[in-house]
């Protein structure tokens, strides 16, 4: 097996994630066998190299540095050093919970060939917004019912294992997705169209401590937003799923009775929002909560219409059907000032 950790400007987090995986090898001397870790520095200028190999580790850990060009670029270094073997993607900002180096060294053991994905949980002490909270605990709960991944939008290469050659054999991750998201759900794309059987394994926890501040979040969430267009033009068949066609969402009715379609236009209302999410220390918090959901919202908006220039998708996203775009009602300008209470994990509002 091969520990595949691609990196960027992270030193800190990223000796705290070898030292993680260090303790449980040093304790248990079959674990460390034929199993070897490779960082790949995506153009990490923080000295991240010097302070990696400046350690010593019970199995050999390989860095190569590499300008930046990207997670999937990184990840596909990751896969190639583990040839015929297994390959095991980590994320460099996680921690390994008890038990995760077993839980993927023997999962591999008996069955069809296949890829095991483990959680990625925010601690219980860590202060993280609760609807970030509540969405993630109902989504491994859904996943840990039922055992497997059907679709690409519940796939994730944060804390995943299997065979390099199913992921070679289906080309491994398109490097096309420079930014940041969804190179995981473009590639879950292709796995499941080849049959590759995709177990969720619940108890292989890796924790993921550090909640990103605001800012990150909202470029984060313009990133997906432009490569959710970048995906569906890859693979028109997931239109349906990427931008379905509904009108319930209440901050993107907001943004489309006010007519904002341009990404300036869409990142000046996220930028307010923010304002009034960070600024508004009085307000009451549901004040607060549905500021921060109309910035993401937002942010994502102004990503997909940078990168649908004709505005299909865009006008999918807002809700308009048929290519239609109704008048502004005052009915429905009040409808919009009524928020839901919680995205849902279709709306695809929360970043992981």
């Amino acid at each position: 097996m091969t520990v595949a950790v691609a990196s960027y400007q992270r030193r800190g987090p990223l000796l705290r994630l070898l030292r993680g995986l260090d303790a449980q090898l040093a304790a248990d001397g079959a674990l460390r066998e034929d199993l070897s870790v490779v960082v790949v520095l995506d153009g990490s200028t923080d000295g991240s190299r010097e302070a990696v190999e400046g350690e010593r580790w019970s199995v050999p850990v390989d860095v190569r540095w590499q300008p930046n060009r990207g997670l999937a670029a990184a990840r596909n270094v990751g896969l190639a050093a583990a040839a015929g073997g297994l390959v095991w993607f980590l994320d460099d900002d996680l921690v390994p919970g008890p038990g995760l180096v077993a839980r993927h060294r023997h999962a591999h053991g008996a069955g069809p060939p296949g890829v095991v994905v483990g959680p990625c949980r925010i601690p219980p002490d860590v202060a993280a917004p609760a609807p970030l909270v509540r969405w993630w605990d109902e989504f491994y709960r859904e996943l840990a019912a039922v055992g497997t991944i059907d679709r690409f939008d519940r796939f994730t290469t944060a804390n995943a294992s299997g065979p390099a050659a199913l992921f070679s054999a289906v080309g491994g991750f398109d490097e096309s997705f420079v930014e940041y998201g969804l190179e995981d759900y473009e590639l879950a794309v292709r796995l499941l169209a080849a049959g590759t059987p995709l177990r969720f394994d619940v108890d292989a926890v890796a924790w993921h401590p550090d909640v990103p501040p605001m800012p990150v979040l909202l470029a984060r969430q313009r990133a997906i937003g432009a490569n959710a267009v970048r995906l569906a033009r890859r693979h028109p068949q997931m239109i349906p799923e990427l931008f379905p066609l509904r009108r319930g969402n209440p901050y993107r009715r907001l943004l489309r009775d006010l007519r904002l379609r341009r990404p300036r236009s869409l990142m000046a209302m996220c930028h307010l929002a923010s304002w009034v999410r960070g600024g508004l220390g009085w307000a009451h918090p549901e004040i607060r909560r549905h500021a921060e959901s109309l910035a993401r919202t937002a942010a994502q908006t102004a990503g997909v219409a940078s990168a649908d220039p004709d505005g299909a998708l865009l006008d999918r996203m807002l809700g308009y059907r048929d290519g239609a775009r109704p008048r502004r009602s005052r009915s429905r300008a009040r409808a919009s000032r009524q928020p839901a209470t919680s995205p849902t994990s279709s709306d695809n509002v929360i970043s992981r």
